[in-house]
This record gives C-alpha cells, structure tokens and sequence, in this order.
C-alpha cells in the first residue's frame, strides 16, 4: 500500500513538472514545433532533446574554372548520412546557381546575359547506380533551385548512408553579382556554387524552400574536401586550410605563409613587386589548390590574379588548440583594405574573449576584397567603402556570422533575426572602439524607428521565408534593426555579465545543431529562472512600436511628481533627466522591467534640490518613436 502511494506521489509530481514545463512560457509555439517537443527532440527548458538528432554529409568536390568565360565545371560526390529516425523515399538537393535560369523566381533584376538554361547535370548515380535525368527542365523533379531524387527501389533507412556521384556545369554571373560572383575581369567571389543536400530536420522533413535571392543559410554540418584547378597566376582562397601551399605557390611566398604561423603582426604574403613580376604561383600552365574542411555549414572560395594578401595570427593563449590564422586578399587600390587583416584580427580576439566570449571556432579566416558584404565559414565577400567606420562596421558584422550561423545552425531561411540580429548586437562596443564617433547603436534606432508601427514593421516570429522582392522594407527592419535593438534591450535588462552567460550557455547547448527560437527563448527562461514571456510577446511576436510620453502631474514644496506613460506596445526603459537652471543635470533610471505587470504608467518623484528648468525623457540608446511628448517644462506643471 505504501509502495502504491509513493508511486502514485511520483507519477503526480512527473506529471506536474511535465505540464509546468510546458506551460511556464507564456509564448506561443506553433503546433508544428511544439511536435518536436512531444517526440524529444527539443526540451522547454532550453537544451536539446534525448532524442535529438540531425544528418550530415561527406562532400568530395573537383571543380575547375576557367576565368575567360565564367564557366565553372566539376565533379562531386556526396556521402549522405540519416541519422533520423525516418526512412527517407525521396533526397532533395539544392542548384543555387538555376536562381540564374530563365523563368525562375527571383527577388532582384538581373542583366540578361547573366541569364541561362540552368546547371548542367550529368552522369548521376545513387550508390553506384546510373540515374536517367529527365529532358529539360525537370519540372516533374525540381521546383526553382530544388531537385529531389525518388529513392523506389532502396529507401535510405535510419542508421544508413547513400552515395551519390554527379558531373556539373554551370555559368557564373559577369554583371549580376547576387552575394557571390565577378568583381572585375579576372576576380571572382565563388558561393552557392556546388549542388549541396537540402536539410532534413526534426521540425519540417526536408526543406523544400527555393532560393530565390533574399533568402541566406539553412545547411547541415558537413565535411569537404575540396580540389580547384584554375589557371596559372590565379590564387585561390576558400573555406578551411590549404593542404598543397607548396605545389601551387613560389617558394618565397610559401616561406611568408609559413612565418604568419608565428608571427603576431601583419605579414605581406603578396606583394605588389610579387604580382608585377608574376612570381606568385608555380610555374605550371594551371594549379590545384586542395583544401579541406570539417563540420562546416557551406563551402566558398575566391580567386584572382592580381590581388594582394596579408596574414597575421591570432594566438588564443588561453585556448592554443583554438588558434586562428586570419587574412585579407584585396585590390591594391582597394580603400581601407589594407587595414582589414587588424580588423579581423582584432574582431576575432573580441567574440573570443568579450562578447560572446566563446573561442572562434575555426582555423583560418579571409576577407576577400569582392563586393558588398557576404558571409561564409571561414570567408568574407567585402567591398571596399571609403568611409572608415563602414569599413570596421562590415569587416565586424560579417566575422560575427560566423558564431551565428555557422557555429550555431540557424534556420536563416524561417528566423534571419536569428542571426542577423545577433550580428547587427553583438559588435556594438567592438565597433564603438575601433571607429571612434561612430555609434552603431544610436544608427541602428534611427533606422529602426524610421519605419516602427508602420504597416512594414512585422513581427520578427514571421518565417522570413514570407518576404518577397517587394518587401525587403520588411525584411531589413525584421531581420536586423529591430532584434538588433530588442537583444540590446535584453542585455540592458539582465546587465552584461549575465548576458554573456547566457550567450555562452546558448551556443554550448546548440553548438553545431540547428536551434530555433523557442529554444533560444527557453534557454534565456532557464538560465534566468524566470518567464521573460512579457518582453518576447511585444518584441518578438507583436505588432506595435516603442513610445512613452510624460505627463503633467503636480509639484510640491519639496519635490515634483510626474507620470511616465507607456503608451506603446512594446517594454522600453525609463531614463529620466533632469536638468537644472543652473545647466547641471541628474538621471533617473528605471529598468524595463518596470512594465512586466503590463503597468500603463508609472509615478516618478523628483526632489527639487535646487530650481529645475525641464524634465527630458529618454536618450539616445532607448528606441521611442514619438519623441515629442518626451519633454515636460516645469512651468507646465500645476501645483
């Protein structure tokens, strides 16, 4: 009887922890999601589920280029690797580069000549067998830049692997370069270049979504080994190490790569006196370069013949094993670029150390002096901006994806705030310092509050995959500026010190794995021991903007009281001035969470320690869209 009853107690206490685990949010999670969590996949406290799991593959790629007529052409095999639970009856694949076919949904205009019948594939065969492609253009199999391979007569089973072997061609962009490729006649930014597996996750199956242009990452974690035959006088950067430096460059630039190993300070590999006597690469008619990377998200590489090239190296002295040679490749008259090797340098000591203060997690990195501002692991697609702070504002925010997401495995096709926010937040105090009078804060609330409220502010939990061409309005504002400022916030609400603590428990937990966010809203709930459900509704899921307003209240002998009301939607700061007639001033400061009990105003008291001219609300760091009703004149306020 006593055994029962005890059995009994358990049974009630499991099951009321069960259900208080999943109802101690008090966000919505949608009921396609909220399965994963059913099945142990994902858990509501934040971490990984018993049964989480995720697929991978090996990528052996040989791939040749020819610069004088775009033409990218290779051979590929793939080792896909199910370790779902589900036995797979169908493999989509991903031709990034078919966004350039004729028909297809694009999001931006492209030069007609850029335009094509799509990537040549031929010789396919699944383990070993020869696939029969159907005629042009595989509409019975593909849909925009996604082609899918029935398996009838061998299902892939849980715990299996399949290979697949393919030859491909493809045509790279000369006038419409979409994140990737010419940037002048013999320079090239090569990315979503190879067919790669789509991924195949615990929440939706396959990800069938097409690239159409705006959209960026959702890849699994794989290994490459990669081979790239250009010719003579080219040098190729790319994603991870290079394996041959000996084979494919001259002797004394082989001997400067080697002493940037151990050297702190910035070494010139290629030189301008290098490039004018063309004693750069071996002297053969082409050169392979072969590099290899492993649980990496994608692969890119660049190439040019005249570019220069610096490298340094970054000793993590408390992580040796986490050292990281860094690089820049540009034009000679490329404008700041020959300071870009520090920025890195510097930038990658910073997420290391401060901010999230978790080692860079891979071995090499390059900025590559392309166009625009693009990111890759381990690579960089930059222009070259003649402004400095824009310089050090691209240089940072494009090393920080690396964290987010090549480090953490974001779905940036459904949550780009995932990553985007992250990389707009996290280098603020970097970029503070390394451009003095620049405030990327203060830039990125203006930009914010420019459309806030209006019918273009949508809620972040928006899949992104929604927007199209004519909402990137949308999708800027959603996808940067606005979790930009709603991760400030948060960091302001919880101090610094916390806020790294839970930045670093997050990526511990999904290192490598594809987070979402109700697991990036559980992990933040679980580490502070408490609902944040009243900050991520308004910032994360509502319609509404930031505005509160003073109001007139009454004045005493000794103090004046005056209300502050909140008259937005969404929780903001409250920062009091009082300035003095005679030009002195103090603060008053009430965090953000002063609003969680959905409060509408609050009462402020103000001791008149001497003779005070106004009150201002606000300053330039709290995001307030109606800055009118923020200033109250003590001759407006009754006694």
């Amino acid at each position: 009887m006593k055994r029962t009853l005890f059995l009994m107690i358990g049974l009630l206490f499991f099951f009321s922890m069960s259900a208080f685990a999943q109802n101690r949010s008090s966000i919505y999670v949608p009921v396609n999601i909220r399965k994963a969590y059913t099945n142990g996949t994902r858990s509501y406290d934040g971490l990984p589920g018993a049964k989480y799991w995720q697929n991978h593959s090996q990528y052996s790629i040989q791939a040749r280029f020819d610069p004088a007529t775009n033409i990218l052409s290779g051979h590929e095999t793939i080792v896909y690797f199910n370790e779902s639970p589900d036995t797979l009856r169908r493999l989509y694949m991903r031709l990034y580069q078919n966004l350039f076919e004729k028909g297809n949904l694009r999001d931006w205009p492209v030069d007609v000549s850029d335009l094509h019948n799509g990537i040549e594939l031929s010789d396919v065969k699944i383990n070993g067998k020869s696939i029969e492609m159907p005629p042009k253009p595989w509409r019975m199999n593909s849909y925009g830049t996604v082609i899918s391979f029935p398996l009838k007569e061998s299902p892939l089973a849980p715990g299996k692997e399949i290979r697949l072997e393919l030859k491909w061609k493809l045509h790279i962009a000369r006038k419409s370069p979409l994140r990737m490729g010419t940037y002048d006649s013999t320079s090239f930014f090569i990315g979503y270049w190879y067919p790669q597996m789509a991924v195949y996750d615990d929440i939706d199956g396959w990800d069938r979504f097409t690239y159409s242009g705006l959209q960026e990452f959702y890849n699994d974690f794989s290994d490459y080994d990669v081979q790239i035959t250009v010719p003579k006088n080219y040098v190729v950067w790319a994603t991870g190490r290079l394996q041959n430096i000996s084979e494919v460059l001259q002797p004394h630039i082989v001997k400067r790569y080697q002493s940037a190993f151990k050297k702190d300070e910035i070494i010139h590999v290629i030189t301008e006196q290098d490039l004018q006597a063309h004693r750069v690469t071996a002297d053969h008619d082409s050169n392979t370069f072969h590099y290899k990377a492993q649980h990496v998200p994608d692969f890119a590489f660049a190439l040019s013949d005249h570019y220069l090239w610096d490298l340094t190296h970054l000793d993590l002295k408390t992580n040796p094993k986490r050292n990281v040679l860094i690089g820049a490749a540009y034009k000679k008259d490329a404008d700041n670029f020959d300071q870009v090797a520090e920025i890195a340098k510097k930038s990658v000591l910073y997420y290391s150390t401060e901010m999230p203060a978790v080692p860079f997690p891979f071995p090499s990195l390059t900025v590559f002096n392309g166009g625009g501002g693009m990111e890759y692991p381990m690579m960089v697609n930059e222009g070259a901006p003649k402004k400095w702070s824009s310089t050090v504002h691209v240089t940072t925010h494009e090393i920080c994806h690396t964290y987010f997401p090549f480090m953490m495995g974001i779905n940036e096709r459904k949550y780009a705030w995932m990553d985007e926010g992250w990389a707009t937040m996290l280098p603020f105090e970097l970029q503070q310092r390394e451009a003095p009078g620049y405030d990327p804060i203060e830039r990125t609330i203006g930009r914010y509050l420019h459309i806030a409220g209006s019918e273009n502010d949508v809620p972040m939990i928006v899949p992104t995959i929604v927007y199209g061409a004519n909402a990137r309005t949308s999708y800027r504002n959603a996808s940067y500026n606005r979790p930009g400022i709603a991760y400030y916030l948060l960091e302001q609400l919880v101090g610094k010190e916390q806020f790294v603590k839970i930045m670093r428990e997050y990526i511990r937990r999904w290192q490598g794995k594809h987070p979402g966010p109700f697991d990036f809203f559980f992990t933040v709930n679980n580490v502070l021991g408490e609902d944040l459900g009243w900050f991520w509704k308004p910032w994360f899921y509502g319609f509404g903007y930031p505005d509160l307003a003073l109001k007139k209240k009454q004045k005493t002998g000794k103090e004046i009281i005056v209300d502050v009301v909140k008259k937005g939607l969404l929780p903001i700061p409250v920062k009091l001035t009082v300035l003095f007639q005679d030009s002195s001033k103090k603060t008053i400061e009430k965090p953000m969470r002063i609003w969680k009990d959905e409060k509408k105003e609050i009462e402020i008291q103000i001791a008149k320690e001497k003779p005070i001219l106004k009150i201002e609300l606000g300053d330039a760091h709290i995001p307030d869209l109606k800055e009118k009703n923020n200033v109250l004149r003590i001759s407006e306020v009754k006694k």
